[in-house]
């Protein structure tokens, strides 16, 4: 039996900026052997929801499961194959509303070459039977990092990154560098009801990095997404765009790093909302300098405020962000331990809307390779839950999930 309730094991003891004792609670995860990807995902209940893929041969398998009273629910199996593309930057992610998984979306190759493969979205209405491709180019190109979020109790928004443009030039080996602007990935978006019908479909932006994360949110009024852009000359800095009254703005970016870099480098930003206070975290390398930053904004995403570096001054970036119930932010990003490079610190730091840190937590040693993924934070009973790739077992990946008090 896979039911596995809450059970505090052990503590951790931190220290933080205010000198007081935080505490990390670990309790057992929901998967099963052969886990990676995990995906986290609050929904407007509070009810937690968690989807991961195990592996077994060459087929993958989505499961995901909720977190209720303490107790995650009993897995289930959303959809299994052996022809998806599941990558440690790019995989599954799950989404719900009113205490029900909503949809879920996942990768599927095509024919046309190595890096051919569409985005298939299932509902949850008829046991996960119904899919569908938000993208009607059918060109045998790149499609992926989806971000999705529900629009109300019937819909649901996705934004992706679309190589329809791309032709067979861009791929994972080269991450796209020297393709040139006129056939770069773009970035498009499509809103969708529970029924998998498209309600509609548009491009947010012409020119994108290849292969960096996306994230999307709801605000007061509509949508922001957070994502990185791609200019004529190679600038990689984090850019928004604003769903307002059915159109996506005009892209602009959160902060002017000015990284110049001819090649993705495969870390994406994240944005959350508080009806008009937007959030965004991102990783930049600009000036030859690894570090992670924030920036805040009190109008919706239209202006953001002076960036705010925040890393300790060894990042790997793969950054998380999540408001908190007493208005604060807490930021989790990657540091690299220097002594063993093999390792790094999954840390989090909460921070006040000033930008002040007001504590400071590492949450857990892990592996630095790109097998552990990206680290999740989400929102759970006041506090939060974060969960990532473990590698300590070599022949088995486990995934762990921890409550921050």
């Amino acid at each position: 039996m896979r039911y596995l309730t809450l059970s505090l094991l052990f503590f951790l003891t931190l220290s933080c900026t205010s000198n007081k004792k935080q505490t990390v609670k670990d309790f057992s995860s929901p998967s099963g052997d052969n886990a990676s990807l995990p995906r986290l995902f609050t929904d407007n209940t509070g009810t937690v929801f968690m989807s991961w893929v195990e592996t077994k041969n060459d087929t993958s398998s989505l499961f995901y499961a909720s977190l209720i009273n303490g107790e995650w629910s009993e897995p289930e199996m959303i959809r299994e194959s052996d022809s998806w593309f599941v990558n440690w930057a790019d995989y599954p992610s799950i989404i719900a509303q009113d205490g029900k998984a909503m949809a879920a979306h996942w990768l599927k190759k095509v024919e046309g070459g190595t890096y051919a493969y569409n985005v298939e979205v299932a509902s949850a209405l008829n046991n996960w039977e119904n899919t569908t491709t938000p993208h009607k180019d059918n060109t045998p190109t790149e499609h992926g990092f989806v971000s999705l979020v529900p629009a109300s109790d019937s819909t649901f928004m996705s934004i992706w990154l679309d190589g329809r443009n791309t032709g067979s030039e861009s791929s994972h080996d080269d991450h796209g560098s020297g393709s040139g602007i006129s056939s770069a990935m773009t970035l498009r978006s499509a809103m969708l009801d529970a029924d998998l019908n498209l309600l509609n479909e548009s491009e947010i932006d012409n020119s994108v990095c290849d292969c960096c994360g996306t994230s999307v949110t709801r605000t007061k009024n509509g949508f922001i997404a957070a994502y990185r852009n791609r200019t004529e000359n190679e600038i990689r800095d984090i850019y928004v765009s604003r769903f307002l009254n059915g159109e996506w703005s005009d892209p602009v970016p959160v902060h002017n790093d000015n990284w110049e870099i001819a090649a993705c480098p495969v870390n994406g930003p994240s944005v959350v909302a508080n009806n008009e206070t937007v959030a965004v975290a991102w990783y930049t390398g600009a000036n030859e300098t690894a570090k992670v930053k924030i920036a805040l904004s009190t109008d919706e995403g239209k202006s953001f405020g002076e960036a705010i570096t925040i890393d300790n001054g060894n990042p790997l970036g793969r950054v998380d962000i999540e408001f908190l119930e007493d208005n604060t932010l807490l930021v989790s990003w990657m540091e690299r331990n220097m002594e063993d490079r093999s390792k790094a610190d999954f840390m989090a730091k909460k921070l006040s809307l000033a930008g002040k840190t007001l504590k400071e937590f590492t949450l857990s040693e892990m592996a630095s390779s790109r097998r552990s993924g990206f680290p999740q934070l989400s929102g759970y009973n006041g506090s939060i839950i974060a969960a990532w790739t473990d590698l300590s077992e070599v022949e088995n990946s486990r995934i762990k999930t921890v409550i921050l008090e």
